[in-house]
């Protein structure tokens, strides 16, 4: 691709659109990895490779420097000799990108450059948390993220919401929110009623902004508590138990240091709304985390929730470390908990753990309710449980 002075002419042209952040979108939009989100620049790679080697570009982010446009024309021409296009054709494609970006960076000791799978299990379902959470909040701001999960919410989460390329050692998580051409705002009636004349932001910008929004409060909340009036000024600002329990999982994972936590806004709308572009959690303030979980927690109501699915495990009485008084044993089942599958341990006594075995034994679901926790990393139901055994007297018998 030629790179004289008409190259140069049409950078100059197209530089409100070709600017980093936009065409950090376009690049996770089109199987590029990030493998290092610095604060004053990213190193992408493609996922293929380009004449027999691995292309990368580095994206400057701090304009003052004496070599940002220097260090940003290489990556442009970088961008369009890999897809053999002009510099208009390229800010052409970029301007296209609909989509709000959310990368979660993990700071740890990695010896041999990888992490336990159940730690990548548990970091993708702890982000899928914080984007329901926030999608909650978008749709009902006095929501506690908590209980039924609108359509609205699941539409955005099944459609909207996607995880972007990642390599070995990057363990950088890139999530990309794409704002859809339908109108998901609370209160519209009908798919598509935004018009160019509406600048109320997208349901996807307003999640992703109550999602910076949560998480910055959340990181203000832990580092210095005595900055709100009381927990209910942080609540009003965002703070919310279930990110709160999200970010602890995470944080859990041995040799942790931080997590950088940072944004790129799609071009394609405005960001009216003043919300941090980075977020960072040391590990000072990650071991505060569990302390405001409990205060969070004791000024709640436990959420009481029915749970159906069948017992995974059967555990005795006399198995159990710390069993309560009149419990004849655990059993832990699958169910559906927000959209989510999740493995929920369920203490019983007397009768209802017989009718446990049953359904175990006959493969068939088994119904409980009680107030959902969780108890470190592990979900359960407490006390006061009731077990529904209509349906498994009704195929077993009474």
């Amino acid at each position: 691709m030629a790179t004289g002075t008409d190259f140069f002419d049409s950078l100059i042209e197209h530089g409100e659109v070709l600017t980093p952040s936009n065409v950090a979108q376009f690049l996770a939009t089109h199987n590029w990895t990030c493998r290092a989100d610095r604060q004053f620049d990213q190193v992408w790679v493609f996922g293929e490779q380009v004449d027999g080697r691995p292309a990368s570009v580095l994206l400057p982010r701090e304009p003052s420097f004496v070599d940002y446009q220097k260090r940003l024309r290489e990556a442009l021409i970088e961008v369009s000799r890999i897809y053999d296009l002009a510099i208009p054709e390229l800010a052409e494609k970029v301007a296209s990108v609909r989509a709000d970006l959310f990368l979660v960076r993990v700071d740890q000791a990695m010896p041999d450059g990888t992490i336990p799978l159940r730690q990548a299990t548990a970091l993708l379902e702890s982000i899928d948390q914080m984007m329901r959470v926030s999608a909650m909040a978008a749709y009902n701001p006095q929501s506690t993220g908590r209980g039924r999960v609108p359509d609205v919410v699941s539409d955005f989460l099944n459609d909207d919401v996607r995880m972007g390329h990642t390599k070995k050692g990057s363990f950088i998580v890139t999530v990309a929110a794409r704002i859809d051409d339908s109108d998901r705002r609370p209160g519209s009636s009908m798919a598509g009623t935004a018009t160019a004349h509406d600048h109320r932001p997208s349901f996807t910008r307003q999640v992703m902004t109550k999602l910076a929004q949560s998480l910055e409060t959340t990181r203000q909340f832990a580092a210095d508590s005595d900055a709100f009036s009381d927990v209910d000024e942080a609540i009003g600002q965002g703070l919310r138990l279930p990110m709160v329990q999200a970010l602890q999982e995470i944080g859990g994972a041995d040799g942790l240091r931080a997590l950088d936590l940072s944004f790129e806004w799609a071009a394609a709308e405005p960001q009216r709304s003043l919300v941090p572009a980075r977020v960072t959690l040391d590990r000072a303030v990650i071991d505060v985390l569990p302390e405001i979980e409990m205060r969070l927690a004791r000024k709640f109501e436990p959420e009481r929730l029915t749970v159906v699915g069948p017992v995974l495990e059967l555990k005795r009485a006399d198995e159990i470390v710390e069993a309560s008084e009149g419990v004849q044993g655990e059993i832990v089942l699958r169910a559906d908990v927000g959209g989510r599958s999740r493995r929920i341990t369920v203490p019983l006594a007397g009768a209802d753990y017989d009718w446990a075995v049953r359904a175990h034994l006959a493969r068939l679901p088994f119904t409980a309710t009680g107030e959902l926790g969780k108890k470190g990393n592990a979900w359960r139901l407490t006390d006061p449980i009731e077990v529904d055994r209509s349906f498994l007297e009704f195929r077993l018998g009474g």
